[in-house]
């Protein structure tokens, strides 16, 4: 009987170690597949593209006559059969492909939705087989891996977002108060709009480039600052845009209605900062609560792994972690609405 059982537990650990490797081999196999895919080839011009070279060209100020759009080549490549299949796919989900085009104009990425489900793809392969060859074959940490393959180009993209809308808001006054001054040289707004293409900063520069762009290929100026609006959910902006459709409207002095919302908007940067600085070290102690216990809890895997894989490998650990992750999780949403002032 003893040697039965002997022979039952190498073979059940062999079986164990086989589906791990298994597993490992099935990830690489489609991280592979997915590398080869992305190898850059040559492919045919789409219709959209040969109209956005064009209006890119007439906003840069190249004559018609400059240098030839790219003659079409095969798209019969890998990467473009994978860009489709993926074009596909978000053509059965109106509603993603819209969310993740939403995004990547925020961010002022200029990957396509297809692209970026591609890349997220292989993102979440990569991480998901670290995740494995770091836990062993564990169950709970592949499961942290896949999460954060699954959710992190989310955050990555979202921050980049953000980051972009605050430095965008930061320049809007002194954007408006160069618009004012055009005005009242007697430029016309779109004009004006063009003086802001050429003597700009990024990102403000681009996101009016392509107002330029819009309006030649027959959009209203006021829809084209609309987008801009929608692009970055902006406040602040969505004010301006409000103000030139009244003026439009009903009329009146335009240079001096964008100069005292510049003026405004100077004041609430004003009011926003001194809030910042005064909920500084609230913040801080926030994110080193936060952020202390997953570091340490990281730091241990990688200097003494014996010593807490036991709350891994065990029921009650388990049970530890998850009471710890929800406790710690409300903790962090409670200090954030806490030092979370809306001005």
């Amino acid at each position: 009987m003893i040697a039965v059982h002997a022979a039952v537990l190498p073979l059940a650990a062999g079986d164990s170690s086989g589906l791990m490797y298994a597993g490992l081999g099935t990830l690489g196999l489609g991280l592979l597949v997915l590398l080869v895919l992305a190898v850059p080839r040559e492919r045919r011009l789409t219709t959209e593209e040969r109209v956005v070279q064009y209006a890119a060209r007439a906003a840069a100020g190249m004559p018609s006559g400059g240098a030839p759009i790219p003659p079409p080549t095969a798209d019969d490549s890998p990467l473009q059969s994978a860009k489709s299949a993926a074009a596909n796919v978000l053509k059965r989900n109106k509603g993603l492909e819209t969310k993740i085009a939403q995004r990547l104009d925020g961010a002022g990425s200029s990957w396509r939705p297809a692209e970026w489900l591609l890349m997220h793809a292989g993102v979440f392969l990569g991480v998901s087989i670290l995740g494995l060859l770091i836990g062993g074959g564990n169950l709970v940490i592949g499961l942290i891996f896949i999460a954060i393959g699954a959710i992190g180009p989310w955050f990555y993209l979202s921050f980049k977002r953000n980051r972009r809308k605050k430095k965008f808001e930061r320049q809007l006054p002194d954007t408006l108060q160069l618009m004012s001054g055009s005005l009242a040289a007697g430029l016309s707004l779109a004009q004006s709009v063009d003086t802001i293409v050429r003597d700009g900063a990024e990102p403000v520069t681009s996101e009016f480039r392509k107002v330029l762009v819009e309006t030649r290929l027959g959009l209203s100026l006021e829809t084209a600052l609309q987008g801009v609006a929608d692009r970055f959910q902006s406040k602040d902006f969505e004010w301006v845009v409000m103000a030139i459709n009244i003026q439009r409207q009903v009329g009146g002095n335009l240079a001096e209605l964008l100069s005292t919302v510049a003026g405004t908007m100077r004041e609430r940067e004003y009011i926003r900062r001194q809030v910042a600085a005064l909920a500084a070290e609230g913040k801080l102690s926030a994110l080193v609560l936060g952020g202390l216990p997953p570091a340490f809890l990281g730091y241990l895997l990688l200097a003494n792994r014996e010593y807490v894989m036991v709350l891994f490998t065990r029921t009650l650990g388990i049970f530890m972690l998850v009471g710890g992750s929800v406790i710690l999780g409300v903790g962090a949403l409670w200090m954030n609405k806490i030092v979370k002032v809306e001005v």
